[in-house]
């Protein structure tokens, strides 16, 4: 049978969206950088005895990457180390979950040798660039595997596991702070914001 409109198991479209400019960081700091120049026209940027300017243009770009970095880190975080109401699961298998870089990195080439700021038709024609891709990473539903996130110890694991008292199995890509393996151990698990996250449990200290 052939699903012409598959239920989508990505995350929610606006937390991708963040996810998505946080992973493109690194490109808006390098457009920056290749931005900070006597011959641009707009913000004095340094001391005034440097001479240079940078435009208006870099600058909010790099602030909404910027933006959307801290945002995810602090979020992504903070889901990581625990939430309520998770469900207790025990891993039976595990893999990490790796991806091909190129859809990511490609654009930091284009940052490198090929963009500027220095017309309208160009900023237009990035931001188009940039909307196909996150059209193809959405469709492909390949948003979790942002490298940004192995700068900050998150994973995407493939994992395989049972719910504590019961012996159905299940199988789901869920995002780790760290590494995980298989084991007796119990930990948690939830899903927010379309988005499966694995956890300690929350040690509970008894009152002396």
């Amino acid at each position: 049978m052939i699903n012409h409109k598959p239920k989508e198991m990505a995350p929610s479209l606006w937390v991708e969206a963040l996810i998505f400019l946080s992973a493109y960081y690194p490109l808006f700091l390098i457009l920056l950088i290749r931005d900070i120049s006597d011959k641009t026209s707009g913000l004095k940027f340094g001391l005034l005895s440097w001479g240079v300017q940078v435009s208006w243009y870099a600058l909010v770009l790099f602030f909404i990457s910027s933006f959307a970095s801290l945002i995810v880190a602090r979020l992504i975080r903070s889901l990581l180390t625990h939430q309520e109401g998770g469900t207790p699961i025990k891993i039976n298998a595990v893999s990490q979950v790796r991806g091909d870089m190129l859809n990511y990195t490609l654009p930091f080439l284009i940052g490198l040798f090929a963009f500027n700021y220095e017309s309208i038709q160009t900023i237009i024609s990035l931001l188009v660039f940039l909307i196909f891709i996150f059209s193809f990473v959405h469709k492909e539903q390949i948003s979790l595997l942002n490298p940004m996130f192995l700068l900050m110890g998150i994973r995407l694991y493939k994992i395989k596991y049972k719910e504590v008292g019961r012996t159905s199995t299940y199988e789901e890509n869920v995002l780790c702070l760290g590494t995980v393996e298989v084991s007796n151990e119990s930990i948690e698990v939830k899903e927010t914001a379309g988005i499966h996250f694995i956890f300690p449990k929350k040690i509970i200290r008894s009152k002396d």
